[in-house]
């Protein structure tokens, strides 16, 4: 079961195609192991695959390099594969979105228990960065904790990078900082967040719908 996966760990010029269209989240995690008497090639990378298959057994994770002036040994993780995320955009939205082989508006319990994974791997392994997604996923997981009713939720997010490292293999690695401006939009009520990539909620903002809120 793991091997597919431990065979894409190997040095930063392994080749990987992380280019294929699809919703799937990444992560980045540094090497703990990087200059210490303790550092092998390819250690950490089959070692994390190992334990994040307890949360998708479809994990892939290869190393990457995400320093801008001097190297900064990182592996890069795909993680729930089989995961529509543009469904999410829209769970309040008409039949015809699908998550997993089932219409989205029976499957809220879904991307609950999925926000709930994320934030568990986030409690364990900590990663340095975070993608698009999983900015959705904390605040989504924000707004259940807040109690606030996602069952008709509207979500957007936007990417704001900043300096760009050229030479990474996927799509966070080459832009792993940034700022993620999401967006929830529920029955009378806006909730704009902003999340770095590094997993922290730097603001939120609340407004009502109502004409009257102006």
């Amino acid at each position: 079961m793991d091997t597919p996966t431990l065979a894409a760990c190997g040095s930063a010029a392994a080749r990987l195609d992380f280019s294929l269209e699809g919703f799937d989240m990444e992560l980045i995690f540094s090497d703990p192991y990087y200059d210490t008497d303790a550092w092998g090639e390819g250690k950490y990378c089959a070692e994390l695959a190992r334990k994040l298959a307890e949360f998708d057994e479809g994990v892939v994770a290869t190393e990457t390099d995400i320093g801008h002036g001097a190297d900064l040994p990182a592996v890069l993780v795909k993680i729930f594969t089989s995961v529509d995320w543009s469904s999410f955009l829209t769970i309040g939205a008409p039949a015809g979105l699908f998550l997993l082989g089932e219409r989205i508006n029976k499957n809220l319990d879904a991307w609950i228990e999925i926000a709930g994974k994320f934030k568990r791997l986030l409690e364990t392994f900590r990663p340095t960065r975070i993608d698009e997604n999983g900015a959705l996923l904390l605040v989504f997981q924000e707004l259940l904790e807040l109690k606030v009713d996602v069952h008709d939720i509207h979500a957007s997010v936007q990417v704001v990078q900043f300096t760009p490292v050229p030479w990474g293999k996927g799509t966070l690695d080459k832009r792993p900082d940034a700022l993620y401006l999401v967006t929830a939009r529920v029955p009378g009520k806006v909730y704009i967040t902003g999340v770095k990539s590094n997993a922290k909620i730097e603001f939120r903002h609340e407004y009502g719908t109502e004409w009257l809120d102006f």
